[in-house]
């Protein structure tokens, strides 16, 4: 019962609802009193209005605009990149062709009302709420495909769909078929199986009611689902139990913090679960502990629930209610989408990040294309922003002139590669991928001054006072974020060649990009400098720290390199100008400092991130209170990274632990080379560690101030007692 969410109140708004999906469905559990809705999404029902969307060939303008840049005529490089290479959205007051994320429809119970009482259990995936004398719960079936509810008690069951003129609509009660103008098509149906004391009537049972709903769309080519002639809830829950439990993985975690919320489980000691915005209230009060672990498994839950179909999660994962919803709901490469995955290695979620990977195969084709109109390059290009429909158009004026969505997406295909050493995956997937984002900057790099320069570039979403104020963006030359992913991608296509035993020339050629990048340098301050060179900021406090990229996620900065000191006072320099104010940003902060082993402020910021930017049901929130899911998962990923950090084969336990979680232990987390990591601590320190390699392999243990040489053997099991 610890992985639970419970409250005695109706939800009211949509993000304090509850998510139940299987990565194709999803449905969040919400509504009044009176009402239990489960507004519903198809992870393939997007618009579909710009679906063929193109842009003209300006290549031939990229001299005119690295001309100004290298004479440091950054105002006018700026204004000419985004003239240029931006696209018409944006700043220009023009709507971008991204197409939106749509809803639907809403499955709607009415039922009497009375005593309210809703709960969402993060180990089944089942919701359940009980108003008055009538008890509703529904799950999306891992098994079966479909969202399924049962009502017992009074409850009329209807379909219906917000009033939108882009959506020519046909509705009956219990389906919907819908056609966005010059967009996708799709239906929505239900069908409700009674048992026989639902039509009784007289005797004073209560019946029960099983009701199927499914969606498709032509947006996949997508038909929906079989009904069948019977359907009973428990059966159908029972095959889903361990199709789910599968995909949540055997990962585990489990805390005895300082003020204690449950009973010893060990003691088998029974327990109430309090209500989860009880123990919010709590958590900010400086109590309850435990509820950043719920918050974690929660970020494991939203995963699975989210990314388990053929798509990955966009800005809201796969629940979105708005027919114009915030950034359409998109694929933001810049970090959010980055984000959203952090936590899936460590927690040995590949089905799950899968998804991401077949995204990025569907935007090869298109990315080469924009890549040639663009820039002149060969190789895959990724614009900023984007959708579901492979399209690489830049769209946001002020923001899009920016190379590194590509790289920064490829480093979670060599951080794969990394964790499971599959040889398939790095000759299919992998290093194919790595050498067309090579291969673009093969072409995009200039040489000049006996270096190769990125030029223009750009550090997410920042700019400096130089650059004038005219866009939000500074577009300057050899941003260190830029510099960074590149040489993260040369390192990595080297690696992945060696291990294959292919092209030499290749390699050959990486490595003299390699060795002539831009060395990274720091500003009178000490600190890593972000725009290439020292330049005046015009946001110190700024959301962003795509500078800080190297650290983490990257593994750029060994502890022994003085960059890291320079990584370590950017970052309290952006956070003593209040950075870190967006739920991502802060969990992004928390990442850090649990990368940098200062347990006190990643407890501290991950702390800020629970309390600050987060609805009642943990939802995370972007100011003014715009549920994302990218906050959700970096907080998962930090929480991962203060017990388990990783850097090559460098594994350290415990290392930015918390004094509020003394005891506890966490079990079968992953680490590169197919290490499987279980560690039991009492009193702030490990006592037991189990590790299990699938490969042969060799590590470095650090434990404290300790560090251990370990050598595992394919499939070898060893126990350590400190």
């Amino acid at each position: 019962m610890r992985h639970i969410l419970k409250y005695s109140h109706p939800a009211g708004e949509f993000k304090n609802g509850l998510p139940i999906g299987n990565g194709r469905l999803a449905a969040m559990v919400c509504g009044d009193g009176t009402h239990v809705r489960l507004a519903l999404n198809h992870e393939w029902l997007w618009r579909g209005v710009n679906r063929a969307r193109d842009c003209e060939d300006v290549s031939e303008k990229l001299g005119e605009v690295r001309e100004r840049l290298f004479a440091d005529d950054f105002r006018e490089g700026t204004r000419l990149a985004n003239e240029y290479f931006a696209g018409k959205g944006g700043i220009s007051g023009e709507r971008n062709r991204v197409d939106p994320y749509q809803p639907a429809g809403d499955l709607t119970v009415t039922v009497p009302g009375g005593a309210y009482a809703r709960t969402l259990n993060l180990e089944t995936g089942e919701a359940v709420v009980r108003a008055g004398t009538t008890e509703v719960r529904a799950f999306a079936s891992f098994a079966d495909g479909f969202i399924v509810i049962k009502i017992t008690g009074p409850g009329e069951v209807g379909l219906s769909r917000v009033s939108d003129p882009m959506c020519e609509l046909t509705a009956e009660r219990l389906r919907l078929s819908g056609r966005f103008r010059g967009g996708v098509a799709f239906e929505v149906a239900a069908r409700e199986y009674r048992d026989a004391e639902a039509d009784c009537g007289g005797d004073g049972r209560e019946g029960t009611v099983t009701v199927l709903a499914d969606i498709a769309t032509d947006a996949n080519r997508g038909k929906l689902l079989d009904f069948p002639e019977k359907a009973d809830y428990d059966e159908l829950f029972r095959r889903h139990l361990p199709a789910f439990a599968a995909a949540r993985g055997n990962a585990e975690l489990l805390i005895r913090g300082t003020d204690p919320v449950f009973k010893d489980p060990e003691a088998g000691e029974a327990f109430e679960a309090p209500d989860t915005d009880v123990r919010l209230e709590r958590f900010r009060a400086g109590k309850d502990p435990e509820l950043a672990a719920l918050y974690f498994e929660y970020g494991r839950y939203l995963m699975v629930s989210g990314s388990s179909g053929e798509l990955p999660l966009n800005l809201q994962g796969k629940w979105n209610e708005d027919l114009d919803p915030p950034w359409e709901c998109d694929y933001h490469l810049d970090v959010n989408l980055q984000m959203a995955y952090w936590p899936a290695d460590a927690l040995g979620l590949t089905r799950q990040q899968d998804t991401l990977f077949n995204l990025c195969d569907r935007y090869r084709p298109h990315g080469r294309e924009m890549a040639r109109k663009l820039y002149g390059c060969g190789g895959v290009f990724f614009t900023l922003q984007t959708d579901v429909w492979g399209r690489m158009t830049p769209e946001s004026k002020g923001w899009a002139v920016w190379i590194g969505a590509a790289p920064w997406l490829a480093s979670h295909f060599t951080r794969r590669w990394h964790y499971t050493r599959s040889r398939e995956f790095l000759e299919t997937r992998a290093y194919p991928f790595l050498k067309e984002v090579a291969a673009f900057y093969a072409d995009y790099l200039v040489e000049r001054d006996g270096a190769y320069h990125i030029a223009p570039s750009q550090s997410p979403e920042n700019r400096f006072a130089e650059a004038g104020g005219e866009y939000p963006v500074a577009i300057c030359v050899d941003a260190a974020m830029d510099v960074e992913l590149a040489a993260d991608t040369f390192r990595a296509c080297i690696e992945m060649a060696e291990a294959l035993g292919v092209d030499p020339e290749l390699r050959g050629q990486w490595r003299k990009f390699l060795a002539g990048l831009p060395p990274l340098t720091t500003d009178s301050a000490g600190r890593l400098n972000e725009f290439g060179r020292e330049f005046t900021e015009t946001e110190p406090g700024h959301r962003h720290l795509s500078h800080l990229y190297g650290l983490y996620p990257g593994e750029m900065f060994p502890e022994d390199d003085p960059l890291r000191a320079a990584c370590e006072r950017s970052l309290d320099s952006r956070l003593s100008h209040g950075g870190g104010h967006t739920g991502w940003s802060r969990s992004w902060v928390a990442c850090l400092m649990a990368r940098l082993g200062r347990a006190a402020d990643c407890w501290q910021h991950l702390t800020a991130l629970i309390c600050d930017f987060a609805t009642e049901s943990l939802l995370d929130l972007h100011p003014p209170r715009i549920f994302q899911i990218d906050g959700n998962m970096g907080g998962c990923a930090a929480v991962c990274e203060m017990l388990l950090s990783c850097e090559g084969d460098r594994v350290r336990l415990l290392g930015a632990l918390p004094a509020a979680w003394p005891s506890g232990e966490f079990r079968h987390f992953k680490a590169p080379g197919t290490l499987d990591v279980s560690c039991r601590w009492s009193g702030g320190n490990a006592e037991r560690v189990v590790l299990h390699a699938d490969q042969a392999g060799e590590w470095q243990l650090c434990v404290g101030d300790n560090i251990y040489s370990i050598a595992l053997g394919a499939g070898e099991t060893r126990t350590i007692n400190l």
